[in-house]
C-alpha cells in the first residue's frame, strides 16, 4: 500500500557529472518496498504540478536511495536540497521484479539510468549473477555491483571503459546462458533483450522506462501494449500501475 508523507534527506551528492544520489529517511515506505518499484517526489515549486517518479536503487531498513540525472527544473531543484531538509514523497508505487524462490543463474542487463534500480535487485537475488551494464560514457556504480558479488561486464559507447559498443553487443560476445533475465533501460535496449531472451528460451522480466505524469495510473500517459499469457487478445496496460516490470514475452513491440 502506497504512503504519502514527508521524508528527511540523509544525504544528496553528485556521484558523476550530472548524476546525483539521494538517500531519504522514509521508514514506512522502506518497510514495504521491493526491487523494481519507484517513488514520487514532489517539488515545493507551485509551477511544477507533476511529481517526479524515481526508481529505488537501495532499500534499507528505514531509508531509501535514489539516483537521478538533472534533466530539468524539477531535478535541478532536488539537487540543491541538503541533509536534514524535508521533501514530500509517495510510495512504494508500481509492481516490481518477481524474485525466484530458489537459487538461479541470473543475467541482469542495464542501460544508462536503468542501471541503478538493478542494484537492489542484485542485492536480493539468490545464486550466481552476471551484470551487463551499458553506458554512453564514464561508467558508474560498477563497484557497487561487484561488492554485491555479481560478475560485472561493462560496455561504453565511446570505448572509455570495457567493451566498445552497446550492452547487447557485449552480451552477444560473452558466453552467458543464465536461467532468468532481468533488465531495465531504454525501450530499444529492452526490445533487444526480449528478442535475445526469446531466441535463447530464457524468461525475462523488463522494467519499462516510459514517461509518467501522475505515476498513479490515472492519466493513461504511460501505456504499453501487452498480451498476458493465456489471454485471447492484447491490451494496453499502465507502466506506472500495472508495471513498471513486465514479462518480456508478453510485451508487443511492433506498433
Amino acid at each position: 500500500m502506497s504512503t504519502y508523507g514527508i521524508a528527511t534527506i540523509c544525504n544528496n551528492m553528485e556521484i558523476v557529472s550530472g548524476i546525483w544520489q539521494m538517500e531519504l529517511y522514509a521508514p514506512r515506505i522502506a518497510a514495504e518496498a521491493i526491487p523494481g518499484q519507484f517513488i514520487n517526489l514532489y517539488s515545493d515549486d507551485n509551477t511544477l504540478l507533476l511529481p517526479r517518479p524515481m526508481s529505488l536503487s537501495a532499500i534499507l531498513s528505514d531509508r531509501l536511495q535514489i539516483i537521478y540525472r538533472i534533466v530539468g527544473k524539477g531535478t535541478k531543484q532536488f539537487s540543491a536540497l541538503h541533509r536534514g531538509e524535508q521533501i514530500k514523497i509517495m510510495g512504494p508505487l508500481g509492481n516490481g521484479f518477481m524474485l525466484p524462490d530458489v537459487q538461479k543463474h541470473s543475467i541482469v542487463i542495464g542501460g544508462g539510468l536503468g542501471i541503478p534500480p538493478l542494484l537492489e535487485l542484485v542485492r536480493q537475488l539468490k545464486g550466481k549473477t552476471d551484470a551487463f551494464l551499458g553506458f554512453s560514457q564514464k561508467p558508474f556504480l560498477t563497484e557497487n555491483f561487484e561488492q554485491l558479488g555479481a560478475s560485472v561486464y561493462v560496455a561504453t559507447q565511446d570505448g572509455c571503459n570495457g567493451y566498445r559498443g552497446n550492452v547487447m553487443e557485449l552480451l552477444e560476445n560473452t558466453a552467458s546462458d543464465g536461467d532468468i533475465i532481468f533488465a531495465c533501460g531504454p525501450r530499444p535496449m529492452l526490445r533487444s533483450v526480449s528478442e535475445w531472451a526469446g531466441r535463447h528460451s530464457i524468461p525475462s522480466q523488463l522494467s519499462m522506462e516510459e514517461r509518467m505524469a501522475c505515476g498513479l495510473g490515472a492519466c493513461l500517459g504511460c501505456v504499453v501494449k501487452v498480451q498476458r499469457k493465456g489471454a485471447d487478445d492484447w491490451e494496453y496496460l499502465k507502466v506506472c500501475k500495472d508495471g513498471p516490470v513486465f514479462w518480456g514475452a508478453e510485451v508487443i513491440w511492433d506498433e
